[in-house]
């Protein structure tokens, strides 16, 4: 059997991108003390750090009936992730952190590589399929300090599987409800100093009718929406000696929305989004200190076609998307004393987007354009004071500078030039943890977080019917002061319970405000507070039963809005006021584990003025994988056992499905 060295485990794993070389024996799911990169940058064991983290390893994934990220992240405490079904399209999936709406203000991260699309904010979850991801980290509260822009509520990072030992392939199919369909492949070769990994997937589904009964669309034209999703990805790793490594990778997709709308026009796309992301890192560690450096790029591709109302039989605007970003970051790391690490790092970014439209039948075209280029740098001081007590030091500067316009040649639509925009940032961070005893932490932390205005609201003028939907090119950031306060609780190797407080005072929120009966601005506008209590916990009752739960108390509010004192006091839209998740794992045979989780949802309004309610849902899926020998693992999934019907975010859920699956090892 070839064997890849311990050197790749140590040099891939401290850099905050970075994936294990070495495929570890899977960690069971009551883990207690991983190993993390993403709070601090660099590695430290899930109990020495100074901040609300949660860990998805790998097992949970494989024993999860999820197929894009997003839907892996049910349970995680102050995280929302609204994803109903894998049918449904990317861009209708939202992800909140701590109360804060909106995809923007979670930065998400795969690798190391920002995954919030400079247009709107939007997150491919489908870049990878969930076989390729090794483990989910998720940082909750303030992460400007060491990321910059979007961190507000929180960072997710989606760190992918590598290349294993020996040669391994993997192959599996799916089957389930809606004629849904998944296949994949993978295959991994480990030998010497070079090592690699190759995969692909594919997922179909007709989908389902998504559309709430209060939908403007009239039922006769109303279609079910489904997928197609395929993926491929490659990485490639070699060791250059005995204290450095080279890891290069790409990965690809293509995420298809089909349906929506009867009876459909020849050739109409709902939507269509191609997407590649090369990277190529490299990493160093020698005497106490680590050296990594990455370059990256992602070029996205995206058609999006309107049909004509009220026959909903002919095109009547064709949408081509085009986003591209290259960048890079260079981090070191040393020990200055036992007690001391400083990390220094610089962070690089240059993005554009190429919208055009056109109109079949007419002359129109109209075309938005918009750049960003963005720097950062950030230090740490992270200090052992005493053997009980840790303190955490963070800043970041971040300057960048963006710039934009829009032209439509139809009569009466708006155009736009706009000059050029700089500004900057600094976000500070402390953080604490101090060990009352070998079971008990309290930790502590404050610090402030910023979300750049996306393009769309900076640049893209939109007319619909006779109201202009304004663009802004001189909206500032959000801003918000981040606090919290939490204690874990240990139970020796059975377990352990978590609580955190929060509290987000926010300011400057981008909303869409009325101007008069045909004009609506996007401004800088009030402030928003959010606060709340997130509650963990794992226990093992029994060497073959663990059960794990969450429970997130949250409140998101308008404080301050001078444009419309009527809101201040609303909450705001699409963020539940409680979430509750318990799930029962039993491993009732070596290789099979039987799962039973109950997910609530509670109550959220549905627009600014708190009259429109998507009222709250609870939920139980069951599933069960089963080894049929050494080579072959059979597997059942049942979600929403009860086929309760309710809201998303705009659309409904699917009610009760069911899937099938085989993988093979070999």
């Amino acid at each position: 059997m070839f064997r890849l060295s311990h050197l790749a485990w140590r040099l891939s794993s401290i850099f905050v991108g970075a994936t294990p070389l070495l495929t570890l024996a899977a960690e069971p799911s009551t883990e207690l003390n991983p190993l993390v990169i993403t709070a601090t940058k660099t590695q430290k064991a899930l109990r020495d750090v100074p901040a609300a983290v949660s860990v998805i390893n790998r097992e949970t994934i494989e024993q999860s009936p999820a197929s894009t990220v997003d839907q892996l992240l049910q349970g995680v405490p102050g995280v929302y992730a609204a994803r109903m079904d894998a049918s449904s399209p990317n861009r209708i999936a939202q992800t909140y952190t701590r109360g804060l709406p909106g995809n923007s203000r979670t930065l998400v991260l795969l690798d190391g590589v920002p995954m919030n699309v400079l247009y709107d904010g939007q997150v491919d979850w489908s870049q990878l399929s969930t076989q390729d991801i090794e483990r989910v980290e998720i940082v909750r509260g303030a992460s400007s300090g060491l990321y910059g822009a979007n961190a507000m509520g929180g960072v997710i990072h989606v760190l992918s599987r590598a290349p294993e030992a020996g040669s391994v392939t993997r192959l599996g199919a799916e089957y389930g409800s809606m004629n849904s369909k998944r296949l994949t492949a993978s295959h991994s070769y480990g030998a010497g100093p070079t090592s690699l990994r190759l995969s692909a997937s594919h997922f179909s589904s007709d989908g389902y009718t998504m559309w709430r009964p209060d939908a403007t669309v009239p039922t006769a034209n109303q279609d079910a929406i489904g997928t197609v999703k395929q993926n491929a990805s490659l990485k490639v790793t070699h060791e250059l000696s005995a204290q450095s490594l080279l890891e290069a990778g790409v990965s690809y997709l293509k995420d298809e929305a089909t349906g929506f709308y009867r009876p459909g026009a020849p050739g109409y796309q709902p939507s269509t989004r191609e997407q590649w992301l090369p990277s190529v890192r490299y990493v160093r560690e020698a005497d106490g200190a680590s050296t990594t450096a990455m370059v990256y790029a992602r070029q996205g591709k995206q058609w999006a076609d309107t049909l004509s109302t009220p026959s909903y039989r002919s095109i009547a605007e064709k949408g081509l998307y085009q986003d591209r970003t290259v960048g890079g970051n260079i981090q070191h790391a040393w020990t200055l004393t036992p007690g001391q690490q400083l990390t220094v790092g610089v962070d690089y970014l240059d993005g554009d987007l190429r919208n055009h439209f056109d109109y079949p039948g007419s002359a129109r075209l109209r075309d938005t354009r918009g750049d960003v280029r963005r720097y950062g740098l950030f230090v740490q001081d992270d200090l052992q004071l005493t053997p009980r007590w840790n303190l955490n030091l963070a800043a970041r500067y971040d300057h960048w500078k963006t710039g934009g316009n829009q032209t439509d040649s139809g009569a009466g639509q708006p155009n736009s030039a706009y000059r050029s925009q700089t500004d900057s940032k600094l976000s500070p961070k402390l953080a604490t943890l101090f060990k009352l005893n070998e079971a008990v932490n309290v930790r502590a932390s404050a610090g402030q977080a910023f979300n750049l205005p996306d393009m769309f609201n900076l640049y893209a003028d939109t007319k619909r019917g006779n109201v202009t939907y304004w663009a802004n090119p001189a909206l500032t950031p959000e801003k918000v002061n981040a606090y919290d306060f939490g204690v874990d609780v240990y139970f020796g190797q059975m377990g352990y319970a978590k609580a955190t407080a929060y509290y987000n005072d926010a300011k400057d929120f981008i909303y869409s405000v009325q101007r008069n009966a045909s004009n609506v601005d996007k401004i800088n506008i009030g402030a928003v507070t959010t606060r709340g209590l997130e509650l963990e916990a794992v226990y093992r009752l029994l060497p073959t039963l663990t059960l794990t739960g969450s429970y997130t108390l949250n409140q998101s509010k308008i404080v301050k809005n001078p444009r419309d004192v009527s809101l201040q006091g609303k909450r705001l839209t699409n963020v539940p006021r409680q979430q509750g998740f318990l799930k029962a794992d039993y491993h009732w045979a070596p290789g099979s584990t039987l799962f039973a989780t109950f997910n609530h949802v509670g109550k959220r309004y549905g627009n600014d003025a708190n009259t429109t309610e998507y009222q709250a849902y609870s939920t139980v899926d069951i599933g069960l994988s089963h080894a049929l020998g050494k080579q072959l693992t059979a597997r059942l999934s049942v979600a929403n056992v009860a086929d309760k019907q309710y809201d998303g975010i705009g659309y409904i859920a699917p009610g009760r499905t069911v899937t099938v699956g085989v993988q093979a090892t070999f």
